[in-house]
């Protein structure tokens, strides 16, 4: 039973979704960076959701006909390099549109707060394997943590239900033998300090 869980909570909080909730949290959070016309927002998702989600989850079918992965989870530390590289350049593609459009600046560095942060477990990867689940829920928590100090927005009940996802993830990879202790908590710390000082610049 605690496997099922786990492996439906892997599934929930997968690190793909993580840039399509930071964008939302941004989008949402209140501020002056929040008062964008509806058609800017519609871009903006388009945008994000198309290159750091569709474009990944569609080159999958592709790695397994050609035997890059061996399953869609991708266990294995040496198969989830060519993935993460192709992620990455999908996600500087998102960065590189976003930062053109008449948005604040912050959007732009949140996208390359998620560019660097998986640059960093791709060159780690060749060594170690760290959590991506986790590095994607430390860059939300970055993000929170940001904007409540370089905007004075209260984002309390979002940090929270960040921490508490967080706590589950981290769960749902120790259980499935995915990660050791270090490897999640190495994940989380990466996230959360790039995009936190990112923000904050």
């Amino acid at each position: 039973m605690e496997k099922k869980i786990a492996t439906f909570l892997t599934y929930l909080l997968h690190p793909l979704l993580a840039p399509i909730a930071g964008i939302f949290i941004l989008t949402r959070s209140g501020t002056y960076i929040a008062d964008l016309n509806p058609e800017i927002i519609n871009l903006i998702n388009l945008i994000v959701i198309t290159l750091t989600l569709v474009l990944p989850v569609c080159m999958i079918p592709f790695y397994l006909y050609f035997r890059m992965i061996r399953q869609i989870s991708i266990p294995e530390k040496h198969e989830r390099l060519i993935p993460m590289v192709i992620t990455l350049v999908a996600y500087l593609g998102a960065w590189f549109l976003i930062r053109r459009l008449p948005v604040s600046q912050l959007y732009g560095r949140f996208l390359l707060g998620a560019c660097l942060s998986l640059l960093i477990v791709v060159a780690v990867s060749f060594y170690w394997k760290i959590s991506l689940h986790m590095t994607g829920l430390g860059g939300l928590v970055g993000l929170v943590l940001a904007l409540s100090r370089k905007l004075g927005v209260e984002l309390m009940v979002v940090l929270l239900l960040l921490i508490i996802l967080s706590g589950l993830a981290g769960f749902a990879r120790l259980q499935l033998n995915a990660h050791s202790k270090s490897q999640v908590l190495a994940g989380f710390l990466i996230g959360l300090t790039v995009v936190y000082f990112l923000i904050l610049v």
